[in-house]
C-alpha cells in the first residue's frame, strides 16, 4: 500500500518525459531491497521518490508558457538566495513553524492514540457493551454497564442477531496467587473472571497457549506477561500450577496460557483472567433468582452487521421485562437497555458507572487538545504572515524593479508563494525531528508507552501533504500579493508606499495571537487552581499518617471461625510499639471504593421511596483513627458481634431519608439488604473517594470481622522501625498471607493522576504556542526597530533617554495586548465553566483567572520587547545617523 502510494506521488508530479526511465529505476531498486523485508523497502522506496523532488524533474504545473518548470527553477534558486541573505528572519520563521508543527504532529499523535482504542479486534465495528438507564418516576436516577449474569444468558439465547456473547465479572477484592515451587505469593486486585469464549471476541494474542482452550476448564488460568514473569520467571509456565486462595474463592488452578504484553490502547486492561464458571459455583448469591439478582457483570456482545441497534435494544428491553418485569414495576423502576461500541468505551464513558468503566478517557479533554494543536499552528502562520508584511517595505525596490523589466503580478506572486514553501517543507522535515524528540516526554506525562503510529499509515501523509501545501498557501498568499501590488514608479522614486492594509491585518493579526497566549495560560491556570483546590479541601476525615496494609487472605481458607482473636491479636501486638496511635479494621478505605451498594429504607417506607445507599462496614476503632466528625450520637456498643445490629450515617443520607435532624435519625431503623440495622450516629459527610465524585447516602455498619484493610495511625518518628514492627505482627497473625502496604494520601491523590496528565500536557503545549508566539514578536520588534533606527538616533541626540525610546518602541504592542486582554475575558469563562461542569465540587470562576495570566503574559512580552528595544536605544546614533 504505501508503495503503491509513493508511486503515485512519482506519476503526479514526475515529467512525462522522465516517468517511465524513473519509475523504472526505483522498482528495480525496490526489488533489490526486498531482501531487507517487505515494510523497509517500501520505505527506502518513498524516500527515493521524496527525493526525486526537484525542479529539472517536476512536469509543467501551468498551462501559461511564463510559468513552467524553467520558471519554478529560477524561483526556487532567487527564494534560497533570499532566504539564506536573511539569515535572522529565515531562521525565525523556519524555527516557528518547525516547533508549531512539531508539537502539532505531537498532539495528533496523542490524539490518534487516544481515538485508537480498541481498534485491532477483528470486526471490531460489530462489537458492542450492554449499558443500562434506570429511571425512577421519569426521573434517570443511574446510567451504568453493571447488569445481571442472566441477562447475557438470555440475549444470547433469545436474539438471533447476537452472534457472540461474553461476560466479564472483575473482582477487586483481592486475592492471594501462591506458586508452590518458589514460595512466590502476592496479593493480585484486578481478577477477571470471564465466558470461555472471552478470546474468540477479543484480540489479545497470546505468548503461550491456544486461545480457542485456554478458559475451557473451570480450573483454568491464564496470566499477563508480567504476571507470569513474576510468579515464574522467565519459563514457559503452562501447565504448571498456582494456587489461588481467597476464602470462598480458594482452589488450584492450571496455567493453561500466557498473554502477550496487553496493547496499550484497550480499556479492557486486566491481570488475569478465569473461567466465570468457578466464580458462579463458589458464590451462591449469584445464581439466585436464575441470575437476575446480583448485577455485577458486564457484558459484550458481537451483533450481526445489518443488525439495527435500536430493534435489537427493544429486544433487550422484552426480555428483561419478561424476566424482572414485576419488580421493577413493584419498585416504580424503568430500565433501558443500549449498545455502546467499543471504540467509543474509551472517550464516552464519563457519565457511566461500574467496575470497568472507571478506565475511560475523556473525549472533552481530547478536542481542547485539538484546538491547541490548531492554535499552536495558526500562531506559527501568523507569525510568517506578519514578518513578510513587515519587511513588505524593505522588498519593495525589488518588486519595482523586476515590474519595470516586465515581470507581470501573477509570476511574482508566484515567487514569493514559492519562498512560502520552501520555508514550509524546510519547517516540515524539521517538525518531524522535533517531534521524534519530544515523543518519551509526551509518553512519560500519560504513562504510556508511545511509538509514531502515524507515520506508517497512508491518511497521515496525505493529510500532512495537504496541511504543508495549505499552510504555503495561507501563510504566503497576503504577503505574496501585498508585495506584488507596489507601484514600481513609487518604490523607485523612493515616494512612500501606503501599506496600511497590511499593517493593520499584522495588528490584528498580533492581538489574535495575545488572546489565544492568553486563553492558553488562563486554561492551564484554571487546571491546576481546581487540582489544588481537590487536594486541599478538607475531606471530612484525617488521612495524615495512615499506613494501610491490606488484610489477610489465605487464612479465609481454614480458620475464618478464629478471624475476630487474630484481628484482635494484631491490633494489640501493633499498638504496643510507641509510634503506632491507633490500628481500625474495615471493607474499604477511602479511595477503594464502596464494599456495597443497593436499596435501602425505612420500616414501613414504601417502595417507589426507597433510596440507593452505599454501604462499607468499620470497627469503632475506625472513627477515632480517622477522626469522623460526629453530628450526633448514642453510646456505640464496644462489643460488636459478627454479623451488623449498628450503623452509623452521613448527612446525605439523613436528608435522604428525611430524618428532621440528626439527633431525630438516631435509634432509627434502617432496612439494609434485607435486615434490620439500628442508627446510632450521624457524622458530617465526608469525601471518601475524590472531589471529581458528588456526595452520596452512606452507611458504615460496625463490624469488627470483615478485616479487608486495616488502618494504622502513625506518629512518623521512625517509619521504618515502624513498618518493620507491623510486619512483624502481622507474620505472626497471618504467617501464610504476604504483607503489603501503602499510605492512604498518597493512594488517595492517585485519583487525581487523570487531572495532573491534562493539566501537565495542557501547560506543555500551552508554553510551546506562546513560545512560537514569542519568537514571531521577537522577531517583528526587531525589525520595526530596524525600521526606525535613524528615528531612535535623531531622538537620541536630542536627548531622549533609554526609558523613552524603549516606551516608545513597545507601546504600540502593550496596547495590542489590552485588546486582546478584552477580547479573551468572554472566552476565558466560557470555556473555563464548560470544563467546571464535570466536577461537582468546583472553584468559582473570578476575576484573578484573566488578570494573572494577563500580567504573565505582559511580563513574558516585555521580557521578549524590552530586549530588542534595549538593545536598540542603546545603539550609538552617530552610527544610526550615517547609515544610508
Amino acid at each position: 500500500m504505501l508503495k503503491d502510494f509513493a508511486t503515485r506521488i512519482l506519476k503526479w508530479f514526475c515529467h512525462p518525459d522522465f516517468y517511465t526511465e524513473i519509475q523504472g529505476d526505483l522498482e528495480e531498486m525496490y526489488q533489490r531491497n526486498l531482501a531487507d523485508g517487505k515494510r523497509k523497502a517500501a520505505w527506502r522506496y518513498l524516500f527515493q521518490v521524496l527525493g526525486l523532488l526537484r525542479p529539472s524533474l517536476i512536469r509543467p504545473l501551468f498551462k501559461n508558457s511564463l510559468i513552467n518548470s524553467g520558471m519554478f527553477s529560477n524561483y526556487f534558486k532567487i527564494s534560497f538566495r533570499i532566504l539564506v541573505r536573511q539569515k535572522f528572519y529565515s531562521s525565525i520563521n523556519i524555527l516557528g513553524l518547525a516547533v508549531g508543527m512539531g508539537v502539532c504532529l505531537l498532539i495528533y499523535q496523542y490524539i490518534h492514540f487516544e481515538l485508537s482504542y480498541d481498534n485491532f479486534h477483528d470486526d471490531v465495528e460489530d462489537i458492542y457493551r450492554v449499558t443500562q438507564t434506570v429511571s425512577e418516576n421519569g426521573e434517570v436516577t443511574a446510567k451504568g454497564i453493571d447488569v445481571t449474569y442472566g441477562l447475557g444468558a438470555s440475549i444470547k439465547e433469545e436474539i438471533p442477531e447476537v452472534k457472540e456473547m461474553v461476560r466479564v465479572n472483575p473482582q477487586n477484592l483481592g486475592l492471594i496467587l501462591i506458586n508452590e515451587e518458589n514460595d512466590a505469593r502476592h496479593q493480585e486486585n484486578n481478577v477477571w473472571y470471564v465466558d470461555g469464549n472471552f478470546l474468540e471476541l477479543f484480540n489479545f494474542p497470546l505468548k503461550y497457549g491456544a486461545k480457542e482452550t485456554v478458559l475451557k476448564e473451570v480450573q483454568s488460568i491464564v496470566l499477563t506477561e508480567q504476571l507470569a514473569q513474576k510468579y515464574f520467571g522467565d519459563i514457559n509456565p503452562v501447565g504448571k500450577e498456582l494456587r489461588v486462595s481467597g476464602g470462598s474463592l480458594t482452589g488450584d488452578f492450571i496455567v493453561t496460557g500466557v498473554f502477550e504484553k496487553l496493547p496499550e490502547n484497550t480499556h479492557l486492561q486486566f491481570d488475569l483472567l478465569m473461567p466465570i464458571e468457578f466464580v458462579l459455583s463458589h458464590w451462591r448469591m449469584y445464581r439466585e433468582g436464575g441470575g437476575w439478582d446480583m448485577e455485577d457483570f458486564a457484558v459484550y456482545v458481537s451483533l450481526d452487521h445489518t443488525a439495527n441497534i435500536d430493534e435489537t435494544a427493544a429486544k433487550v428491553d422484552k426480555i428483561t421485562q419478561t424476566h424482572i418485569g414485576d419488580v421493577l414495576k413493584e419498585l416504580n423502576i424503568e430500565v433501558k437497555n443500549g449498545f455502546q461500541s467499543i471504540t467509543d468505551v474509551h472517550l464516552n464513558s464519563a457519565d457511566l458507572i461500574g467496575e470497568i468503566a472507571s478506565n475511560n478517557g475523556n473525549l472533552k479533554n481530547v478536542s481542547y487538545f485539538a484546538i491547541i494543536a490548531v492554535f499552536i499552528l495558526v500562531i506559527a502562520w501568523i507569525n510568517y504572515v506578519n514578518l513578510s508584511t513587515a519587511r513588505a517595505m524593505h522588498r519593495a525596490k525589488e518588486v519595482g524593479v523586476r515590474k519595470s523589466i516586465g515581470a507581470q503580478q501573477n509570476q511574482l506572486v508566484s515567487q514569493f508563494l514559492v519562498e512560502s514553501i520552501i520555508v514550509n517543507v524546510v519547517a516540515a522535515i524539521l517538525a518531524i525531528g522535533i517531534a521524534y524528540f519530544l515523543l518519551p516526554v509526551l509518553a512519560n506525562i500519560i504513562g504510556k508507552d508511545l511509538s509514531f503510529s502515524i507515520l506508517q499509515e497512508q491518511s497521515f501523509w496525505l493529510g500532512f501533504l495537504a496541511i504543508l501545501l495549505f499552510g504555503s498557501l495561507l501563510s504566503g498568499l497576503y504577503p505574496a500579493f501585498v508585495l506584488s501590488s507596489f507601484r514600481p514608479v513609487s518604490v523607485l522614486k523612493s515616494v512612500k508606499v501606503s501599506a496600511k492594509r497590511g499593517f493593520n491585518l499584522r495588528k490584528t493579526l498580533i492581538v489574535f495571537q495575545f488572546v489565544i497566549s492568553i486563553i492558553l495560560i488562563s486554561g492551564t491556570y484554571l487546571v491546576y487552581k481546581q487540582i489544588t483546590f481537590m487536594k486541599s479541601q478538607d475531606l471530612g476525615f484525617d488521612m495524615e499518617k495512615i499506613l494501610v496494609v491490606n488484610g489477610p487472605r489465605v487464612i479465609l481458607e481454614n480458620h475464618r471461625d478464629i478471624l475476630g482473636t487474630l484481628h484482635q491479636q494484631f491490633t494489640t501486638e501493633c499498638e504496643q510499639h510507641h509510634t503506632i496511635q491507633s490500628v481500625a479494621i474495615s471493607s474499604n478505605v477511602p479511595s477503594t471504593g464502596y464494599t456495597w451498594s443497593g436499596s435501602m429504607w425505612k420500616p414501613g417506607q414504601l417502595i417507589e421511596e426507597r433510596e440507593i445507599c452505599y454501604a462499607i462496614f468499620i470497627d469503632t476503632a475506625f472513627l477515632h483513627t480517622y477522626e469522623f466528625n460526629f453530628l450526633a450520637k448514642e453510646n456505640i456498643p464496644t462489643h460488636i458481634n459478627s454479623y451488623v445490629e449498628y450503623v452509623i450515617v452521613n448527612e446525605e443520607s439523613v436528608k435522604a431519608f428525611e430524618f428532621a435532624s440528626p439527633e431525630a435519625a438516631l435509634n432509627q431503623d434502617l432496612i439494609v439488604g434485607g435486615d434490620t440495622m439500628q442508627i446510632v450516629g450521624v457524622v458530617k459527610d465526608i469525601h471518601w473517594n475524590s472531589l471529581k465524585e458528588a456526595q452520596k447516602p452512606t452507611v458504615y455498619g460496625l463490624d469488627q470481622q470483615y478485616g479487608a484493610f486495616f488502618s494504622i495511625k502513625l506518629n512518623l518518628t521512625d517509619i521504618p522501625e515502624s513498618i518493620a514492627h507491623i510486619e512483624a505482627a502481622y507474620k505472626k497473625a497471618y504467617p501464610d498471607d504476604p504483607f503489603h502496604y501503602f499510605f492512604l494520601d498518597e493512594n488517595f491523590n492517585r485519583q487525581y493522576k487523570a487531572d495532573l496528565q491534562f493539566g501537565n500536557l495542557f501547560s506543555a503545549f500551552s508554553i510551546l504556542a506562546i513560545l512560537i508566539a514569542c519568537l514571531g514578536l521577537f522577531a517583528l520588534v526587531s525589525y520595526s526597530a530596524t525600521l526606525r533606527i535613524k528615528e531612535i538616533g535623531i531622538r537620541k541626540v536630542l536627548g531622549a533617554s533609554v526609558g523613552n525610546l524603549m516606551l516608545l518602541l513597545s507601546k504600540e504592542y502593550l496596547l495590542l495586548m489590552f485588546i486582546a486582554i478584552l477580547l479573551a475575558v468572554p472566552a476565558v469563562f466560557f470555556g473555563g465553566s464548560n470544563w467546571l461542569e464535570n466536577y461537582p465540587f468546583k472553584i468559582d470562576l473570578s476575576a484573578d483567572l484573566i488578570i494573572i495570566p494577563a500580567l504573565s503574559l505582559l511580563f513574558i512580552a516585555v521580557i521578549t520587547v524590552s530586549y530588542r528595544t534595549y538593545k536598540s536605544a542603546k545603539a550609538n546614533p552617530v552610527k544610526a545617523l550615517r547609515k544610508e
